[in-house]
């Protein structure tokens, strides 16, 4: 029989070997339920345990922001990350996240610069989402494996430098900025040649151009990989937006597009424009084969609404279904039939089904 001394040193040496060897989902999935301090002070029983935190959800109340310590930024092994709220501000000797594929920032504070760095010391990020509120001057993506990127926020330039394998861009809502930086509008999508999903919302183009007549007929590289785009269309600026980059993705499938407020802020500027006459002229050369379903809400009824629907009906011919929501309020039915009228144009596909109706919301969901 061993003395009770060696009995006891066994126990105590099995019992850090079943800690220390539990299986790595095991770990992480005991590490996620801790609170921050607690999970990352786990360090002290192994080191391992430390180095297998894969995924972090970290939320701070708004009034209460949190300030990280210097502990969590030795997570080596984090592969996805969300932080809310909170203060981010890593030590000099911080080199990044090695194994980060996702990272979610909302409402965080941080420099451009250490965000820059952050980005750019993950080799492995494939998706970024920020939602940042403080107004930034400049933020610059060096992201070779980035696939997906959405943005929200204030920012007076955005610069995606080094994104060849970026799929999905999401830029909503910008704030008006005075002043504000402006990159070339063809020289921001021929970086993009991997994009197949795009989505600009509300004055998105704000960092992009200043005025209508900066944006060109067609870009000068086809983006050859887009098929779905949505946009919101706020002025004059944002429809050519939309008809230069259609026309020049040669494969897109499905288009969405909500008017905001046309009416009240260019209808006399529209209806008196010889421009959107030319714009929609430089389609002559263009067909639209892969078009399947397109989107139309908020319409008003305008001259520049109606060419657009006629446009597409007669350039998409593997088109299905074609949803328009005419905008509310004043005059309805009289802006309702005004756009049913548009639609009787003959199409090029014979398969198309156009429905103007108030039940548009019913058939978002029915886009294949």
């Amino acid at each position: 029989m061993m003395p009770p001394e060696r009995r006891k040193s066994g126990r105590h040496r099995s019992s850090i070997d079943r800690l220390s060897n539990l299986p790595k989902n095991v770990i992480n999935s005991i590490l996620m339920r801790l609170p921050l301090q607690d999970a990352l002070m786990t360090s002290i029983l192994s080191k391992k345990w430390r180095n297998d935190i894969q995924d972090l959800v970290l939320k701070f109340s708004e009034w209460n922001r949190y300030r990280l310590p210097p502990s969590f930024f030795a997570c080596s092994q984090l592969r996805h990350l969300t932080l809310q709220n909170c203060v981010i501000c890593p030590p000099p000797a911080f080199k990044g996240f090695d194994m980060l594929n996702s990272l979610n920032l909302c409402d965080v504070t941080i420099s451009s610069k250490l965000l820059e760095s952050l980005i750019s010391c993950s080799p492995l990020l494939e998706k970024l989402v920020l939602k940042i509120s403080d107004t930034a001057d400049h933020l610059q993506i060096n992201a070779p494996n980035l696939r997906s990127f959405d943005f929200t926020g204030c920012i007076k330039y955005i610069s995606l430098r080094s994104v060849p394998l970026l799929s999905k861009l999401s830029l909503p809502h910008q704030k008006s900025i005075e002043e504000s930086e402006k990159c070339d509008f063809d020289k921001f999508f021929q970086l993009l040649s991997a994009l197949e999903h795009l989505y600009l919302a509300n004055g998105s183009d704000q960092f992009l151009v200043t005025t209508a007549a900066e944006i060109p007929r067609r870009l000068s590289s086809p983006l050859n990989y887009l098929k779905r785009f949505n946009i919101t269309l706020r002025g004059l600026a944002d429809f050519f937006v939309a008809l230069c980059l259609i026309q020049s993705s040669p494969y897109i499938q499905d288009i969405e597009m909500e008017v905001y407020c046309l009416r009240y802020y260019i209808l006399e500027k529209l209806e008196a424009s010889n421009e959107v006459d030319e714009v929609l002229a430089s389609f002559s050369d263009v067909t639209l084969n892969h078009l399947r379903t397109v989107q139309l809400g908020g319409v008003e009824g305008i001259k520049v609404e109606l060419q657009l629907i006629k446009l597409l009906l007669t350039k998409s011919p593997m088109l299905v279904r074609m949803l328009i929501d005419p905008s509310r309020g004043d005059n309805y039915d009289a802006r309702r039939d005004k756009i049913i009228a548009a639609t009787t144009i003959q199409r090029a596909s014979s398969k198309a089904n156009v429905v103007v109706s108030d039940a548009y919301e019913d058939y978002r969901d029915m886009t294949p």
